[in-house]
């Protein structure tokens, strides 16, 4: 049904400034992706990071664009972090343009809205120049209709050559109905060029300044070459005849053959404009977020410099407290008990360094840090099919971040949460030394550990924050605000008290509590130097 541009136009104005929650199919989603993987990049950010950063979550909340095309990209660009300002800056301005400006706003959601179909997901197939699937027996398909013409020409001179026709015409509809499902499959994405075409064409046409837009009248105009054969497999006509001849001249085998090496020669022109189409998108989509929660653009400086938030807050969470930090030179070791903020507080860091190197937009207040890849280990598990235990994922993760941060110190940010805990207290806190302190001047560390020694053994290359909560009789809450220093309380057992344990067993854990703390040896203003960190390291593990 015919709808005038006014009111779509209205609709997806409605749509931008408070997009409606919509499950992505992920598969569909991460085609683009997946399809350029291979290709040199500053990172690819690994499934175990996207999974500790709630990826999916996240690209959800991004998820502001039009067209699958734009979908496709944003995820691509979610998760492959740049180290490019002038590109950076480029789409901070992009976004910025079509926030602020909003006839150029309504120009792209309109050319945009020509690419929804679900069949776009799959214009992906034709990126990469390889050809497409070959028809089984498609090689035969010209002998068979020169043969069907033939036999039915020479049957005016010899009758009996009719008899062939026949023959080749049931023939040539039995391969045509074996093909046809195929080939229906095969052309899906060749469909969607024409609205690839036609919305690169009204970007263009809208003039907007971007560079992407700019350099695409030479890729429309190859893709215009290959229109006109593609055109034939949407044609349709009442009467039939058109279907007969396909049917007995096999022309949708013989030109999706043709198809088949105009796709591999103008894959680069299909790519160039998709990308531009789907760098709209993107932008759109993040010009949405931007008016939709309080959001900074990063600036990024040298090494030296240090990573420096303020104001940080994650969007995933509802009403999240923000907070600062300042990450230079030493690592940062986080302590607390569970609930307190640790691990959201690192994926807020970690969500920020992301969003800084892929949008160009923070969640804060301001945002200042150098380039760098993020790598995580937030949630592992244990593998079943594998038969890996806990331990063992923990020590493989491990290996491979020390692996990378070899390869190209200093140009990590590694956040990690509870090392090793499938293992027993004296080796963890053993190993935990070790990796920290072998860690801390190839990468940014920020770990959160319950072992509180660590604070002593590694406080000549790390500082320590933490997170607490306060426990009266009656309530127990948390104010999530990151504070400088150790943890100096305790509160675990209280927790158990307030929940209602047996008082047997709370009085019990208290006075364990109290036994286990006076065996231990707290390191005092004296006793900072290495002869004596190793010497209670020694007390600690031994």
């Amino acid at each position: 049904m015919w709808t005038s541009s006014r009111t779509r136009l209205r609709r997806l104005e409605a749509a931008w400034h408070q997009p409606a929650t919509r499950a992505p199919y992920f598969p569909l989603v991460a085609r683009y992706y997946d399809h350029v993987q291979h290709e040199p990049a500053y990172q690819r950010l690994p499934d175990q990071t996207w999974e500790d950063l709630n990826g999916d979550l996240l690209f959800g909340l991004l998820d502001a664009t039009v067209s699958p095309v734009g979908q496709q990209c944003l995820y691509h660009r979610l998760r492959s972090p740049l180290a490019d300002e002038a590109a950076l800056h480029e789409f901070d301005a992009a976004a910025t343009l079509l926030a602020q400006q909003s006839v150029a706003r309504g120009q792209a959601l309109l050319a945009l809205d020509q690419m929804t179909a679900h069949e776009a997901y799959y214009l992906t197939d034709l990126l990469q120049g390889q050809p497409l699937p070959t028809l089984p027996g498609a090689r035969f398909a010209p002998l068979l209709a020169l043969g069907l013409l033939a036999t039915l020409l020479g049957g005016f001179w010899l009758p009996g050559l009719w008899l062939g026709t026949l023959a080749l015409a049931l023939t040539n509809t039995v391969f045509h109905l074996w093909q046809r499902t195929r080939i229906r499959n095969c052309v899906r994405p060749l469909l969607q060029l024409g609205r690839l075409r036609r919305a690169g064409q009204a970007l263009q046409r809208a003039a907007l300044p971007l560079r992407s837009l700019q350099q695409l009248a030479a890729p429309l105009a190859r893709l215009r070459d290959i229109m006109w054969q593609v055109a034939f497999f949407q044609v349709e006509d009442n009467l039939f005849v058109l279907d007969l001849l396909k049917m007995l001249l096999l022309l949708d085998v013989l030109l999706y053959a043709r198809c088949r090496v105009a796709v591999q020669q103008h894959a680069p022109a299909i790519r160039t404009v998709f990308e531009a189409v789907g760098y709209v998108d993107c932008a759109l989509a993040v010009a949405s977020f931007r008016q939709r929660h309080a959001t900074c653009v990063p600036h990024f400086g040298p090494a030296a410099e240090g990573i420096q938030l303020q104001g940080g807050y994650h969007p995933l969470v509802p009403g999240c407290v923000p907070n600062n930090l300042t990450l230079a030179g030493q690592g940062v070791l986080l302590t607390g008990s569970n609930m307190a903020g640790k691990t959201t507080f690192m994926r807020t860091l970690g969500v920020t360094a992301l969003l800084a190197q892929t949008v160009a937009t923070c969640p804060a207040t301001a945002y200042r840090a150098p380039f760098c890849r993020v790598l995580t280990s937030l949630s592992l598990a244990d593998s079943l099919p594998t038969g890996k235990s806990y331990y063992l994922v923990e020590a493989e993760t491990m290996r491979q971040l020390l692996l990378a941060c070899d390869a190209a110190p200093g140009s990590y940010l590694l956040l990690l949460d509870e090392l090793l805990k499938g293992t027993n207290t004296q080796e963890r806190v053993a190993a935990n030394k070790a990796v920290l302190a072998y860690l801390q001047p190839r990468s940014w560390v920020v770990a959160a550990t319950h072992d509180g020694e660590l604070g002593a053994l590694l406080q000549s290359c790390y500082v320590e924050y933490h997170f607490c909560e306060t426990v009266t009789a009656d309530d127990w809450y948390f104010d999530y605000r990151l504070k400088a220093g150790p943890l100096t309380t305790r509160n675990a057992i209280r927790l158990l008290a307030r929940l209602h344990y047996p008082a047997q067993v709370v009085a019990a854990a208290q006075a364990l509590s109290a036994t286990l703390a006076t065996r231990a040896q707290p390191v005092g203003p004296g006793e900072g130097t290495s002869a004596d960190l190793t010497r209670r390291e020694e007390d600690l593990v031994g």
